[in-house]
């Protein structure tokens, strides 16, 4: 599936007669209609842009256009296509109730977590923080930072072929103790939720 969305990214491209920086002309459509949607992944256009605009320019064009995509579906569905969100997601969403708890519980981090690491499609997060009592500003910095942490983590690997082996580690390193910071301040703003939620694990 993923060689079939390459292959039709590169035929848009050719098609479109775009190369070079004019690919955002294409790519940033692309992520939005990820964002809502979610038909391909979204490593394909981060290893796009980081094989055009070299590794830091690829990583801080795909952040920006994830950032984009995120928002702009989160405030469409919770302003205007709420009830269309409602019957045509409800369902689906339901598969995702224990997700649904922990955003309506730690907001801000669990979006980071869910960025981070692909458990669940970016386009069901956006639309499961949409039917969220999450608050704007909770799920733009959720979103800035997790998307921040996921394009990090996956623009660095993909950039393996590209540049040397030391500066693909410095990337790693910095990234590890970026996941560190973000990990201690979590456990300290959620102390006692976390024992809370141990406590009821456990039975007692």
């Amino acid at each position: 599936m993923t060689e079939l969305i390459n292959s039709w990214i590169d035929w848009l491209l050719q098609a479109l007669g775009l190369s070079g920086p004019y690919i955002l002309f294409a790519t940033i459509p692309l992520a939005l209609l990820q964002s809502l949607f979610g038909f391909f992944p979204f490593a394909i256009l981060i290893v796009l842009h980081v094989s055009v605009f070299d590794v830091l320019g690829g990583m801080l064009i795909s952040w920006l256009a994830c950032n984009l995509g995120g928002i702009a579906v989160f405030i469409l569905g919770r302003r205007f296509f709420m009830d269309w969100f409602d019957r045509k997601w409800g369902n689906k969403l339901n598969r995702y109730d224990k997700w649904q708890r922990y955003i309506n519980r730690y907001g801000i981090w669990t979006i980071m977590l869910l960025r981070t690491i692909p458990i669940i499609p970016n386009n069901v997060i956006n639309l499961m923080s949409a039917v969220s009592p999450l608050s704007v500003s909770s799920f733009i910095w959720g979103t800035i930072l997790g998307n921040l942490s996921y394009i990090w983590l996956f623009g660095t690997i993909g950039s393996t072929l590209i540049v040397p082996r030391e500066e693909w580690n410095g990337f790693l390193a910095w990234y590890a103790v970026f996941i560190v910071v973000l990990l201690a301040i979590f456990i300290r703003r959620h102390w006692d939720h976390l024992q809370e939620d141990k406590h009821k694990r456990l039975g007692s």
